[in-house]
C-alpha cells in the first residue's frame, strides 16, 4: 500500500502563489493525506492551514525551510523543519531578523537591475509578497513589466549567480539554520541534497546536526532516491520528501505530493510526530 505526502510546499506567505487554504484544497484534489507548510523563514501560515485541513480533512502540520548563506554554502543549502513550536523563545525574532535580511538583500537587486535601465521598483517587488520577500518577487515583477516571460527566464538571465541582478544571500549559515531548528524541538533535514554538495559536504552538514535529508523530491530520479534513502539510513537519519510545490504560475507546479509505501512512511511519520 503507498499513500501520498507533501513535506515541502510554499504559499503566499513566502515565494507560492496559493494560499494555505488553497494548498490544502490543491492536496485534497491530488490525494494528499498529510500536507507540511514549508514557507521560507515564515510561519504566518500556520492558523489558516490548520482550519482549513480540519474542513477538508486533510492532516497538516506546520513546517519551514531555512536558505542558507557562508562560505561555500551560497545559495545551495536549505535546511528544512519539522516539529518545531513557533513560540519557543527567541524563534519568531530570529526569523523576522531573516526576513529583514532578505529585504536589504532584495532592495539590492533592484537597484542593480535599474542600474541597468530596467524600470523596476522596490514596492511592486514587496506588493505581491505578503510576509516573506525574495528573489522570485523580483522574478515576478519583471515578468509583470514584460521584461521576462516567467520566473524562470528572469533567474537565468538576472537572478543566479553570476549574472548581473545577482547579490549574495544574507541568510543564516547552515549551522545557525540547524541550531535554530533544534533549539526550538524540531528535526533539521536538508531540502533538495543534489544542491548542496557531494557527499563530504553532506557530512559536514550532518555533522552539524543535521538529522534528515530529503530522499524524495519531485527533481530526483530513481538512482537518486535509492542512492540518498541509502546513505540516509546508513546514518539512521530521516528520509523525508516532497514536491517543492509554489502553485500555478511559478514553473513549480506539478502534482503536490510524494508516493511512499506504508513500511517507509512509518519512520517518518513517527520522527516528525515525536516532536510535534
Amino acid at each position: 500500500m503507498t499513500k501520498r505526502i507533501e513535506l515541502h510546499c510554499h504559499s503566499v506567505f513566502s515565494d507560492g502563489t496559493l494560499t494555505p487554504a488553497g494548498l490544502v484544497a490543491r492536496a485534497a484534489e491530488s490525494g494528499v493525506s498529510l500536507l507540511v507548510l514549508t514557507d521560507h523563514d515564515s510561519v504566518s501560515g500556520a492558523a489558516e492551514l490548520a482550519a482549513a485541513g480540519a474542513a477538508a480533512g486533510v492532516e497538516t502540520r506546520l513546517g519551514i525551510e531555512i536558505n542558507c548563506a557562508g562560505e561555500g554554502s551560497a545559495d545551495r543549502v536549505h535546511v528544512l523543519g519539522y516539529g518545531l513550536d513557533p513560540a519557543s523563545p527567541g524563534f519568531a525574532a530570529r526569523l523576522a531578523e531573516f526576513r529583514e535580511r532578505r529585504t536589504v538583500r532584495a532592495r539590492r537587486m533592484v537597484e542593480k537591475l535599474r542600474a541597468l535601465g530596467y524600470p523596476l521598483e522596490y514596492d511592486a517587488v514587496r506588493a505581491s509578497a505578503h510576509e516573506t520577500v525574495g528573489r522570485p518577487h523580483v522574478a515576478d515583477a519583471l515578468r509583470r513589466l514584460g521584461i521576462v516571460k516567467s520566473r524562470k527566464e528572469a533567474f537565468e538571465r538576472f537572478l543566479i549567480k553570476g549574472k548581473p541582478g545577482y547579490e549574495d544571500s544574507m541568510g543564516p549559515s547552515p549551522a545557525e539554520a540547524i541550531a535554530l531548528i533544534r533549539d526550538a524541538g524540531g528535526i533539521p533535514c536538508l531540502a533538495h541534497p543534489q544542491t548542496a554538495g557531494k557527499e563530504p559536504e553532506l557530512e559536514a552538514l550532518r555533522a552539524l546536526g543535521l538529522q534528515g535529508v530529503e530522499v524524495r523530491y519531485a527533481a530526483h530520479s530513481p538512482s537518486q532516491v535509492r542512492a540518498y534513502g541509502d546513505w540516509a539510513a546508513a546514518r539512521g537519519l530521516l528520509a523525508v520528501g516532497g514536491s517543492d510545490y509554489h502553485g500555478p504560475g511559478t514553473g513549480r507546479d506539478a502534482r503536490l505530493g510524494v508516493e511512499y509505501e506504508d513500511a517507509d512512511l512509518g519512520p517518518v511519520l513517527d520522527g516528525i510526530s515525536r516532536c510535534s
